[in-house]
């Protein structure tokens, strides 16, 4: 019962006939290929086979294997040894998902962060089983879907992890890791839906036959999985024959509650039972402990609340080489179950709660994810949520790959009818901080008087780009643009800490602060560069400005940016050389520097 906690898709879209989805978990990743005859019909087919195993497997476990003293990995997957059978000098390195957020990992390991994994070595793991992902993928493309990679339009489309949603900072540093893995080399890399909403998007494209969607009807969506449990509250804005469009009517929440606990509880219990039947080494302990939770404790969880497992008051857990067996009471197990579905259950009446403010009422609940596919966790919400219709997929199996569904689905329907099934709004609205000549309406705020033109500024003024709840624009991407000026030195250079800086609010557009003061609203969250050093002495580009018998020249330039979930990217091009492309500038995220009030304005706001 792994959980769906970060989702790659690719589409072919050489005709339309063909999309490939991949799902990469905390635990497992699956990858399927979605035949299509161009409308929104057609099949979907689960990729089985993986390098290193003869087994026929929908998943393949999210891990890497590396030697002592070697370069690259030793094996990954399903190649990678069990515990019980790594060699010297071999290690296994998984779960480590989550820990590109940093903030995560202090949190994980408080009172042992020596042992916590430095964040150097989760991107190497993360990288590497991302590009054997990638390989594998292509090769499946190659030989089993006959796709010439040339010749067609491939996207990859990567779901948001919810509980990245507003950390730009690892949503970007993930979007590098996806790129140097190789999916940017070969297609069009998109992050647009979180976790949840691509689960909404399944449960109202692929359980029509059991329910219809009624315009303005608003319903809940549970993502429980194996790390964390999402949930999106969404309504239907239209429904017209076979398109569906849904809309937020809150932000995508997350918890980290998923079946990986369940584990974790097992774990201790069994290591405790283990030290009574007489086992001493902790390492032999651990592997042990590792190997019953990893082999006959997954079918126990897996079928528990079924009748097969109902029956069974003490279920016996064979030791590996070992006459010994651990024993686990159906009440320990519940116990185990019962501590996640209570979390779940109080993020579902939170969010009921606050909707009734809002005079929304909720008339159905769709379970999605592994731990969301248990009979168990399903009968234990429905009894509790007694004034909601509850639905999940008829086939566990589809509540597992929900999530890897709906965005394939999500992506067919906006090819096909122009438009995606969620209208996803930004978040958060973005700026950069600039100067701007002082006048009365900067009373109080910033200001510096600058040593090459003599003129006084207003500092750390906020030039807003995008803005929180802004639909995003249909068809072809376009940059935002803005024009803004530079004073260059005497000897018209652009100085060496020369930038700004890039700020975040999540306050509603029109409570937005003009500037970056004490009365807070909006934070730093990176700093850009460019120029550096760039000689002008000799462009047409400037124009020169004369002030108190004092000649200085002024670059005027137009200033581009993209901003959207996994993407912050800024270029220049100065005015007059039409023919010259945007130079990219570098976007840097120093959480230290941020932290230390080394805010940057080098630019001054058109004049």
């Amino acid at each position: 019962m792994e959980g769906s906690d970060t989702v790659l898709s690719c589409m072919d879209r050489r005709d339309e006939e063909q999309g490939i989805a991949a799902k990469v978990n905390v635990c497992r990743a699956g990858v399927a290929i979605y035949e299509t005859d161009g409308a929104q019909t057609g099949r979907l087919v689960v990729i089985q086979k993986w390098p290193s195993s003869s087994e026929v497997v929908s998943k393949v476990p999210t891990r890497v294997a590396y030697t002592a003293g070697e370069i690259g990995i030793h094996s990954w997957g399903l190649g990678c040894p069990e515990l019980g059978e790594i060699g010297r000098g071999v290690a296994i390195k998984d779960m480590f998902k989550f820990f590109l957020n940093e903030h995560f990992v202090k949190g994980k390991f408080p009172a042992i962060p020596h042992q916590a994994p430095k964040i150097e070595n989760v991107r190497m793991w993360y990288e590497d089983f991302l590009t054997a992902l990638y390989h594998h993928i292509v090769s499946q493309l190659r030989e089993i879907e006959n796709i010439d990679l040339k010749l067609s339009h491939i996207e990859f489309i990567f779901s948001i992890p919810t509980a990245w949603l507003d950390n730009d900072q690892v949503l970007q540093e993930f979007r590098k890791l996806v790129d140097r893995a190789g999916f940017s080399k070969i297609g069009d890399v998109i992050m647009r839906l979180t976790e949840g909403e691509a689960a909404a998007v399944f449960t109202a494209k692929r359980l029509e036959d059991r329910f219809q969607f009624q315009e303005g009807e608003a319903f809940m969506v549970c993502d429980a999985g194996g790390g964390t449990t999402d949930m999106c509250v969404l309504r239907v804005k239209r429904v017209q024959e076979e398109m569906v469009e849904l809309e937020n009517l809150d932000s995508p929440k997350a918890i980290s509650i998923g079946s990986v606990n369940i584990d974790d509880l097992f774990e201790v219990r069994a290591e405790a039972q283990l030290r009574r039947l007489g086992f001493i080494d902790p390492e032999q302990i651990r592997l042990l402990t590792d190997q019953i939770t990893r082999g006959g404790f997954q079918g126990l969880k897996t079928r528990f609340g079924t009748d097969l497992v109902e029956k069974i008051a003490i279920m016996s857990l064979p030791v590996p080489n070992s006459d010994d067996r651990v024993d686990l009471s159906r009440d320990e197990l519940k116990n185990m179950f019962d501590v996640q579905v209570e979390k779940i259950i109080e993020l579902i009446d939170n969010e009921i709660a606050y909707l009734k403010r809002d005079k929304i009422k909720l008339g159905h609940l769709f379970l999605a994810g592994g731990l969301g596919s248990s009979k168990y966790v399903q009968d234990q919400i429905a009894r509790h949520c007694k004034d909601l219709r509850v639905l999940f997929a008829p086939e566990p199996e589809n509540l597992r790959l929900a999530v890897c569904k709906g965005l394939v689905i999500d992506r067919l329907q906006h090819f096909s009818e122009h438009i995606p099934v969620i209208i996803r709004n930004t978040n958060a609205s973005y700026g950069i901080l600039c100067r701007e000549l002082r006048s009365k309406k900067h009373s109080g705020q910033p200001k510096e008087k600058s040593l090459v033109d003599n003129r006084t500024y207003a500092r750390r003024q906020i030039e807003w780009l995008a803005f929180r709840d802004q639909e995003p624009a249909r068809g072809e991407r376009v940059p935002i643009r803005g024009r803004y000026s530079l004073i260059l030195d005497a000897t018209a250079k652009i100085g060496d800490n020369w930038g700004f800086s890039v700020v975040r609010s999540s306050l509603e557009k029109e409570k937005l602060p003009t500037f970056l003061g004490r009365q807070g609203g909006a934070e730093v969250i990176c700093h850009v560069f460019g120029g550096i050093g760039t000689d002008f002495t000799n462009s047409a580009r400037i124009r020169r400005r004369v002030l108190s018998l004092r000649q200085y020249p002024q670059v005027d330039c137009e200033l581009s940016a993209i901003i959207e979930v996994g993407k912050i990217e800024f270029a220049i091009k100065l005015i007059g050389d039409e023919d010259a492309p945007p130079q990219p500038l570098e976007v840097q995220w120093n959480v230290d520097r941020r932290m230390n009030g080394d805010e940057m304005d080098g630019l001054i706001r058109s004049m």
